[in-house]
């Protein structure tokens, strides 16, 4: 084993943490009461849209979960703790998310229910997304591109963050230091009384992220620093006792270096990003009628430099979106929900073939749910009709049923028509971007069964998924004329497989002890094709394993909290006849935490250890990841409640 003099220099800090911790029980003693793990708060909850969604397969991660996730960014979490697949290029590069045999374009990312990926791109960046500033992450599986338009193909990722009032002060400072001088800071000032609520999030974090990896030798990455920093400012009045009204600012900077791949020795590529997001929204809660109207303004600024190509790209996109909705009792059996949306996308940038482009839809959207037999059986409808300048957008629809079959077993079928406008690089890139294209479009079902039981002290809950999607006109760029890369609607792709979801929890006073499973199967093919002896035909698409498994263990008495994550990706295809490929691989994370109390005073160590096997492998082709390494945290979390009930 070889250990780097900055992984030397972490481990001594964590020993002397732990000894700190030691130092620690002897407080244990005299506040034994207080210091007991909330085990109430590892609860599995639903995502709360802004439509019904109660027939769709939905995923939560438990208090636990956050916690040993809070110094990391959305890949992290998602990668070892769902069967999401997650392209990563390495730590701080490019990360997105790929649901069920799609691509990243087709996963959209939605941020208290707006939709923020960069309609240049059509993808988000998960390494630019920490975990710390949002209060719940959340998982929608499945086709929904009528409650959440273009792009929700396979699946959706939900961010949001909550309005909490009457919950006094609170202030939170997380510090993180870790290996490839690794380093963070997270800090939290929430205060709220009855009327008013002021939540501030700070966040900063850099590395030199030289780490070590296997190449025939071990190596060291080189040029692939980066800093990002950040603030999320969020503003709540309760007008009267059903009316809020709520202000988010969300503002992030971040500079990168861009590592060379295995092939090259040298680069100089590197990136800044900055995003500005301002949101507000208005809600009324009625005996039976629930409008809401929200707006929101996103100003992305992406400069790509890379002397050695030539290339110094600077491009900004600015986002509005308005929207109205409603739901409405039709007594106890039915409900009904009106919605309206416009969005309009501007972009500024020097490599497309018009000056400025603008993208401009509204939709109007229509659902329904009937609730029967006291809840057993539940059905619902979302209709969506979405009008363009620029294209002729299909009209589309999802319906689903779940039904309480027996006491502890729930079946759920869904089926959907989904679809995906093409990007504004796809259109309007120069030397390439094709105005002709058309949407994405196709259908996808589903069916499966959630099982749940709880006897005393136990808790075994097992959810399978079984999918069936067909996509036609897939946007896939392939060489034009002149050598040129071209978008055009390439394919029909075939995609089917089986998703599940386990785990067994035992829950005694302030004993805690969860296993986690979870596994996805895949087979995704293109079945017709517009090229002539297309070699991509009948074969699987690149970057889409077959296999994805992922193992939890976690252990939490009183203070102390052990958790363990394993995580086994199958094959991927490099190339599109299927020729080249990347091997299986595996990863382990350990991570430990000790919290102790002093009056309103918390305060939690951890240590987390990636990578625990010191595994060498690569997500994608010549981006290596590193081997093991380690991080420590130290959180502080002062909470004064406004009512004694209240916890944190």
């Amino acid at each position: 084993m070889i250990l780097c003099k900055n992984n030397i220099s972490v481990f001594k800090v964590c020993i002397l943490c732990l000894a700190l911790n030691c130092l620690c029980t002897s407080l244990k003693a005299q506040s034994k009461d207080s210091l007991r793990v909330d085990l109430n708060e590892v609860t599995i909850t639903s995502i709360k849209p802004k439509q019904f969604n109660a027939v769709k397969k939905t995923q939560m991660f438990d208090s636990i979960t956050s916690k040993n996730f809070l110094q990391q960014n959305l890949s992290d979490i998602l990668s070892v703790n769902s069967p999401v697949f997650i392209k990563n290029y390495g730590p701080g590069n490019l990360s997105s998310a790929a649901f069920r045999g799609g691509n990243a374009s087709q996963s959209p990312v939605l941020w208290n229910g707006f939709n923020i990926q960069n309609p240049m791109l059509g993808q988000n960046d998960f390494s630019q997304l920490p975990v710390f500033i949002f209060d719940k992450i959340g998982i929608e599986y499945g086709g929904s591109a009528a409650t959440w338009g273009s792009g929700a193909m396979g699946g959706s990722i939900h961010l949001n963050n909550n309005n909490e009032f009457e919950k006094g002060f609170r202030t939170l400072l997380n510090l993180g230091l870790g290996s490839y001088a690794n380093k963070k800071l997270n800090s939290l000032l929430h205060f709220s009384n009855r009327k008013f609520s002021s939540n501030t999030k700070v966040y900063f974090n850099e590395a030199q992220n030289d780490f070590e990896f296997k190449d025939s030798t071990l190596k060291r990455q080189l040029h692939a620093n980066y800093v990002i920093k950040g603030f999320l400012q969020e503003i709540s009045w309760m007008l009267l006792k059903n009316q809020s009204i709520n202000v988010k600012a969300w503002y992030q900077q971040s500079f990168r270096n861009l590592p060379p791949t295995l092939g090259n020795k040298t680069s100089k590529a590197s990136q800044e990003d900055d995003n500005l997001k301002l949101t507000a929204d208005w809600h009324y809660t009625g005996k039976n009628i629930t409008p809401s109207v929200r707006v929101a303004y996103f100003n992305d600024q992406l400069n790509y430099t890379d002397s050695l190509a030539g290339i110094f790209s600077n491009s900004k996109t600015k986002t509005f979106i308005a929207e109205a909705d409603a739901k409405y009792n039709l007594g106890k059996l039915h409900q009904i929900y009106m919605g309206y949306n416009f969005t309009n996308y501007n972009a500024q940038t020097n490599n497309y073939i018009q000056n400025n482009p603008e993208l401009t839809k509204q939709a109007v959207l229509l659902g329904y749910q009937l609730n029967m037999l006291n809840g057993k059986l539940v059905y619902e409808l979302h209709l969506r009709k979405e009008f363009s300048d620029a294209f002729e957008i299909p009209f589309t629809g999802n319906t689903g049923l779940y039904f309480l079959a027996f006491k502890n077993l729930k079946l759920k079928l869904n089926a959907a028509k989904i679809y995906r406008l093409p990007t504004l690089n796809d259109l309007y890139w120069a030397n390439g971007g094709n105005p002709d294209l058309k949407p994405e479009e196709g259908m996808t079902y589903e069916g499966g069964f959630e099982f749940k039981q709880q006897t005393n002290d136990f808790i075994l809950q097992s959810e399978m998924t079984y999918f069936n999607k067909t996509i036609s006109n897939w946007i896939a760029w392939v060489p034009g004329p002149g050598g040129n890369p071209t978008p055009i609607n390439l394919a029909k792709v075939y995609s089917r497989g089986t998703e599940t979801s386990n785990f067994i929890a035992y829950n005694h006073k302030s004993l805690l002890c969860k296993i986690g499973f979870n596994s996805a199967y895949v087979l995704s093919n293109v079945i017709q094709s517009n090229l002539i002896n297309d070699a991509s035909v009948n074969k699987q698409l690149i970057y889409t394993p077959r296999y994805n498994y992922g193992g939890s263990f976690i252990l939490a008495y009183e203070q102390f909290t052990l958790s363990y994550y394993h995580n086994y990706i199958g094959y991927r295809f490099t190339s599109s006849d299927n020729n080249s490929w990347l091997q299986p691989y595996q990863v382990a994370n350990f991570k430990m935490s000790y919290t102790f109390k002093i009056n309103h005073l918390n305060a939690t160590t951890a240590i987390h250890i990636n990578n625990l096997f010191n595994s060498d492998y690569k997500i994608i082709d010549q981006r290596p990841m590193p081997l093991r390494n380690y991080e420590f945290g130290l959180t502080l979390n002062y909470y004064k409640p406004k009512n004694k009930n209240n916890s944190i």
